[in-house]
């Protein structure tokens, strides 16, 4: 994964202007650093690959100059593409039920409970992001594990019901974190110039 820098920022300007001979226009250096600097925030988040593909996708469908709102809701797409659906995960929790069941037996012996716990914990780690939101943590995947087949559907409603909030909850924690992580960079470099 390749960062983004503000020579990439300046190509995808140079892009879209080339494309549309009014857009982006600067009446001085400072505006055009500002618009710069504002796409360098917003797009510094995601690889350049995916910036380099959402700028191309947002080009060629624009019959405008496509602005930092149409690229990225491309990226978005782009990451999306490869994100499972809510059917596929509810399938992912449904395969996972039994053996979870199984292994979740063998806590009530004192000899199997740490090797037990080792592999619950392997199969909660190894879930998506939103599913271990749903679930919470290890006790809650073993709470659904043992959920009867008049349950299941009732859980099923309820997951489908609220897995787009759980995703729009990641998103949001993650844009946050990077929001952090790039502040924290900011401040170090500002530092390190003094």
């Amino acid at each position: 994964m390749t960062r983004l820098s503000e020579t990439d920022i300046i190509k995808y300007i140079l892009k879209i202007q080339l494309n549309f001979e009014n857009a982006y226009r600067f009446n001085s250096d400072f505006e055009r650093g500002l618009l710069i600097e504002s796409w360098l925030d917003i797009l510094g988040k995601y690889p350049k690959e995916v910036c380099d593909t959402a700028v191309n996708n947002a080009l060629s469908k624009a019959k405008f100059a496509p602005r930092l709102g149409d690229i990225t809701e491309e990226i978005k797409f782009i990451l999306n593409a490869k994100n499972k659906t809510d059917e596929e995960l509810w399938s992912e929790l449904e395969e996972i039920k039994y053996r979870v069941y199984e292994i979740s037996r063998y806590l009530s012996y004192q000899q199997h409970y740490a090797n037990a716990m080792l592999k619950l914990n392997k199969i909660y780690n190894d879930l998506s992001e939103e599913l271990k939101t749903y679930l919470v943590n290890v006790s809650g995947m073993i709470a659904f594990s043992e959920l009867s087949a008049e349950q299941l559907p009732f859980e099923k409603n309820r997951f489908f019901k609220n897995i787009s909030s759980i995703r729009k909850r990641n998103e949001e924690r993650i844009a946050a974190q990077t929001f952090m992580e790039n502040a924290n960079k900011k401040l170090i470099d500002n530092k390190d110039k003094k």
